[in-house]
């Protein structure tokens, strides 16, 4: 095969295997995609590095090995300033392969929010006396919670609250090894409902288990309203809640998916 045919049947299908909100930012003509770990290798063992789109335009033409390859990780940290980078792996292969694999999304900062600013205040504000009450009404709820959603997860789950929290990020972190999952979950969340709180552990724990976002979905709904209520952001799981909605003829989710969308 030629390089110039490998690399543009590269990029058709790296196209095609991105989630549609990579697309749609591509689509807007507004950034320039950066490319690591896309090479082209020749018939001698010599390889060419693909960095930008321009390279594949002024690519020369020669004879190149064919090979497997995939999307390791897409890097979105730096659309603010016009860049989308992508990373991919590959290896020698028979015949050219694109490989549907999942890959790992780096997402730009979440804006903070007025409510994101209180709520961080008003927990910094409290004092030690009511930090630990908090923080014990906190892990009974969350027990409660995990009594229903852990029938579905082998591991033994722990949930805390991560007290040392970024005050820059709305993040929960998990840790996680072959016998227990910990989930430290940032102080804001502390002010929140229980609704919310089911939602985010079921989206936390369902990347175990495909069943339990299935069975959970109006929980994470809740989750995604409160995480935009944070952030001013609307995660794009809201896609899959509304094709589960969709599945289970659900209409009033659908509306309130509809009415969320619009904000």
């Amino acid at each position: 095969m030629k390089a110039k045919e490998l690399a543009y049947k590269v990029l058709q299908d790296i196209y095609k295997n991105l989630d549609e909100y990579c697309k749609d930012v591509i689509r807007c003509e507004h950034v320039d995609i950066e490319f690591k770990g896309f090479y082209l290798k020749g018939l001698k063992g010599e390889k060419k590095y693909i960095k930008n789109l321009e390279d594949v335009d002024n690519l020369e033409d020669f004879d190149v090995k064919n090979r497997e390859y995939w999307i390791k990780s897409i890097n979105l940290k730096d659309l603010d300033r016009g860049i989308l980078i992508i990373s991919l792996s590959s290896k020698d292969s028979k015949d050219y392969k694109f490989l549907k694999k999942e890959y790992k999304i780096y997402n730009p900062k979440k804006p903070e929010s007025w409510e994101f600013r209180e709520r961080i205040l008003k927990w910094m504000e409290l004092s030690e006396e009511e930090m630990d009450k908090k923080v014990i009404d906190f892990d009974k709820m969350a027990d409660e919670i995990l009594t229903d959603i852990n029938k579905d997860i082998k591991k033994d789950i722990y949930v805390y609250m991560d007290v040392f929290m970024n005050e820059s990020s709305v993040d929960n972190y998990i840790e996680e090894d072959e016998n227990k999952v910990i989930i430290w979950i940032h102080p804001v969340y502390i002010f929140s409902n229980k609704d919310v709180i089911k939602g985010l552990l079921a989206y936390e724990l369902s990347k175990y288990n495909e069943k339990i976002f299935e069975k959970h979905y109006k929980d994470i709904l809740n989750y995604c309203r409160e995480v935009y209520k944070l952030t001013n952001y609307k995660p794009k799981i809201l896609k899959k809640i509304k094709d589960i909605a969709l599945k289970n003829k659900d209409t009033k989710t659908l509306k309130e998916i509809e009415e969320f969308e619009k904000i």
